[in-house]
C-alpha cells in the first residue's frame, strides 16, 4: 500500500522538490554507472585481449619451429630411406668396383645437389660401418667416434626415439668439416637398422639462428620480445638489440626458477621491474620459447582510462556549482519531447501522442495536445474518404459512359446491313453490341478477369471493324495463368480504342494492334502496340507530363478539352484515368509508360503487381 501511495505524492511534489531530489541523484548515479563502466567494459577486456594476444603471437612462433623441424624430419626421412644409399652403407651388397661406380654415378650427384639446395638448413653426414667407402665430406667411418660419449648417447636414445634430437651443442671438429664451433642441434637417423651389427648413421646438424631467427625478430610490446633458452635456462637466442638485457634476465635467480619444460605464463620482478613471462616449450629440441614483456606496458591502456576516469571525477566536483542547471535542463525533458512531437504534428503526423506520466501544468499541457492532434486527425480523416467516394464515384461515371458518336455509327452500320441482307454479319454485329452494352452496364462495380476485359475487346475491335471495313487486326498473347488475373473492367479497352482514333488518323492502310501479357520478376506487363501514325514529340511529352502529375495538381479540364479537340468525343476514359484507376486499384506499385515516334507506332505499356487486390 505504501509502494503505491509513494509515486502519487511524488507527482504532486512542486518543481524545487523534484531538483532537490534530481540533484542527489545526478552525483550518484553518473559515478556508480562510470565506475562499472570503465572497470568492464574497459580494464578488464583491454588487459584481457592484450594478454591473449601476447599467447596467440607466442603460439603461432611455436607452430612455425614445429613446422621447420617436422619439414628437416621429413627431409632427413627420404634421404634415409634412399634405396640405392642402404645398399652403398652395407658392407655385403657391392665389391669395390661397384662401389665406386654407384658412389660416381648415384650417390655423390645426389648428395651434392641435397647439399647445394639444403645450405639454409645446415651441414650433413653419414656415420657408416662401410669402411670400403671412402671418407669425405659425406662419409665418415663409425670406428672414429664408437668411444665418444655423445656418440654412445646417440645410439642408445636412437633405440627409443625415432629420429632423435641432440641438445644444443657446439659444432664438432668433424675430418674435412667446418670448424665454425658455432652452436647446433643434431638430429640422428638410423640406416640399416634391420642389420644389427651393419647399422649406419644420419646427422643432420641445424644451426640454432635456422629455428629461432624469427622469434629475435617478435616484437611482443615496445621493449618486450621473444627469448630462446635450454631447459636449464641457458640463453640461446634473443633480440639483437637488447642482448646485453637478455643476458642478465637469463642469469637472475627469478628467472632460473622457472619451469621450462612446462607451457605456462607467471610473473618475474628483475631490478625492481615486474615482467609477464610466457613459456612455449620446444620438446625436439630441449628448448623454450619465452616471452618478456614489462607489465608496465600491458597495463598502460588500463592506466590512461584511470587517469581519464580521474579527470571526470575532478570535473564532476567543479562543476557542481553548475548542477542545478543542469537538472533543470534534465526536468525540461518533458517539454523537450512535447516541442519534438509538436514538430512531427507541424510535419503532418497527426497520430503521434504524447507520453503523460504525471500531474503537474506540463503534462496538462501534454493532454491537451494529445487531444488536439486526434480532433484534427478525425476531421482529416473524414474529408479525405469523402474526397475518396467522390473520386470513387467519378471514375464509375467514366466506366458507364459509352462513346455516343461511336454507338450511332454502330447502329447506323448495322440499319445499312439489315437493308442489304447481310444477315450473318449482321447478327454476329449485333451480338457483339450486346455484349459491349452489357459488359459496360453490369461489370462497373467489381473488378473482372484479364479474359473477360480481352473479351470485351475483341467484341469492340469487331464493331470497328465494321465501321473501318475490316482494316484492323487484333492479335493478343496471354499466358493460361494470367487468364484469370483481377483487374478494373474498361482498363485496357481505351488504349486500343486510342489506337484506333488516333493511329489511324490521315492513313488509308491496315492497322495492327498487338497486346502482349507476361509475367516477369513477380510483375505483370501488359504492352498494347500498333502501327499507327504515331504521336508528335510535342504532344508526347504533354501527355507524359500528365501523366506524372497527381491528380490534384492536374489541369483535367484542360485536358479533357485537348483530347476533345483531337477525338470529337466530350468524354471517355482517356490515358490519365486510365493511370489514376491502377493507381488506386493496385497502389504505388502500379506504373504505367507511353512511347511513341512519327509513323512508327505506340506503345502503352502497363505494369501491374501480382497478386494486387484492391
Amino acid at each position: 500500500m505504501r509502494l503505491t501511495v509513494l509515486p502519487r505524492r511524488l507527482r504532486r511534489f512542486s518543481f524545487k522538490s523534484k531538483l532537490f531530489l534530481s540533484y542527489i541523484l545526478i552525483v550518484l548515479i553518473p559515478v556508480s554507472i562510470s565506475a562499472a563502466w570503465i572497470y568492464n567494459e574497459v580494464i578488464v577486456p583491454v588487459r584481457g585481449e592484450r594478454l591473449q594476444l601476447i599467447d596467440q603471437s607466442m603460439s603461432q612462433l611455436e607452430s612455425a619451429i614445429d613446422k621447420d623441424i617436422d619439414d628437416i624430419e621429413k627431409t632427413g626421412y627420404l634421404i634415409s630411406t634412399n634405396i640405392v644409399l642402404k645398399k652403398a652403407l652395407l658392407k655385403r651388397y657391392y665389391d669395390q668396383s661397384e662401389l665406386i661406380d654407384v658412389m660416381n654415378t648415384s650417390i655423390q650427384s645426389l648428395l651434392s645437389w641435397f647439399e647445394a639446395t639444403h645450405q639454409d638448413v645446415g651441414d650433413f653426414r653419414f656415420f657408416t660401418v662401410n669402411e670400403t667407402l671412402p671418407e669425405s665430406d659425406f662419409f665418415l667411418p663409425v670406428s672414429l667416434f664408437s668411444e665418444q660419449v655423445w656418440f654412445r648417447e646417440m645410439q642408445e636414445r636412437i633405440k627409443t626415439t625415432y629420429p632423435y634430437w641432440e641438445s644444443w651443442h657446439n659444432q664438432r671438429d668433424y675430418p674435412y668439416g667446418k670448424k665454425t664451433k658455432n652452436p647446433v642441434f643434431s638430429m640422428f637417423y638410423p640406416i640399416n637398422e634391420d642389420f644389427a651389427d651393419e647399422t649406419s648413421y644420419l646427422e643432420f646438424e641445424i644451426d640454432i639462428g635456422h629455428f629461432f631467427s624469427k622469434s629475435g625478430a617478435m616484437s611482443l610490446s615496445q621493449s618486450g620480445g621473444v627469448l630462446a633458452v635450454d631447459w636449464k635456462g641457458g640463453l640461446l637466442s634473443a633480440p639483437p638489440a637488447a642482448m646485453e638485457f637478455s643476458k642478465e634476465v637469463t642469469e637472475h635467480s627469478s628467472f632460473r626458477q622457472i619451469d621450462f619444460t612446462v607451457a605456462g605464463y607467471g610473473d618475474i620482478t628483475y631490478e625492481g621491474s615486474s615482467y609477464r613471462y610466457v613459456v612455449k616449450p620446444i620438446e625436439r629440441l630441449h628448448a623454450s620459447l619465452v616471452g618478456l614483456v614489462p607489465h608496465s606496458e600491458i597495463d598502460s591502456p588500463w592506466i590512461k582510462t584511470r587517469n581519464v576516469f580521474l579527470l571526470l571525477i575532478v570535473f564532476l566536483v567543479v562543476m557542481l556549482a553548475a548542477i542545478s542547471f543542469l537538472l533543470a535542463g534534465l526536468l525540461i525533458r518533458k517539454i523537450v519531447r512535447i516541442v519534438g512531437n509538436v514538430r512531427k504534428i507541424q510535419n503532418g503526423n497527426f497520430q503521434v501522442r504524447i507520453p503523460v506520466h504525471g500531474e503537474d501544468e506540463v503534462d496538462w499541457l501534454a493532454l491537451n495536445i494529445n487531444s488536439m492532434a486526434g480532433q484534427i486527425d478525425e476531421l482529416i480523416n473524414r474529408v479525405y474518404k469523402s474526397q475518396v467516394s467522390q473520386k470513387e464515384a467519378e471514375l464509375k461515371a467514366l466506366q458507364a459512359q459509352i462513346n455516343p458518336h461511336f454507338l450511332f455509327n454502330t447502329l447506323e452500320t448495322l440499319r445499312m446491313m439489315a437493308e442489304t441482307g447481310d444477315q450473318p454479319k449482321l447478327s454476329d454485329a449485333i451480338t457483339a453490341l450486346g455484349s459491349i452494352m452489357r459488359y459496360n452496364i453490369y461489370n462497373g462495380k467489381e473488378p473482372v478477369a484479364l479474359a473477360t476485359e480481352i473479351e470485351h475487346i475483341h467484341d469492340y475491335v469487331q464493331i470497328q471493324n465494321l465501321l473501318l471495313n475490316q482494316r484492323v487486326s487484333l492479335n493478343v498473347s496471354v499466358p493460361d495463368p494470367l487468364q484469370s488475373y483481377r483487374i478494373p473492367n474498361l482498363l485496357l479497352q481505351p488504349i486500343v480504342e486510342n489506337c484506333i482514333i488516333h493511329g489511324m488518323k490521315g492513313i488509308s492502310g491496315h492497322l495492327s494492334i498487338e497486346i502482349v501479357i507476361e509475367e516477369r520478376e513477380d510483375q505483370i506487363h501488359c504492352a498494347i502496340m500498333d502501327n499507327g501514325r504515331g504521336i508528335d514529340p510535342e504532344r508526347l511529352d504533354e501527355i507524359r507530363s500528365q501523366l506524372s502529375q497527381p491528380p490534384d495538381k492536374r489541369n483535367l479540364k484542360a485536358a479533357e478539352q485537348e483530347k476533345s479537340k483531337e477525338t470529337g468525343r466530350s468524354g471517355g476514359v482517356g490515358l490519365v484515368n486510365v493511370r489514376d484507376r491502377i493507381q488506386y486499384f493496385f497502389g504505388a506499385a502500379a506504373e504505367m509508360e507511353i512511347d511513341s515516334s512519327r509513323d512508327h507506332g505506340t506503345v502503352v505499356t502497363l505494369t501491374l503487381p501480382v497478386g494486387a487486390t484492391s
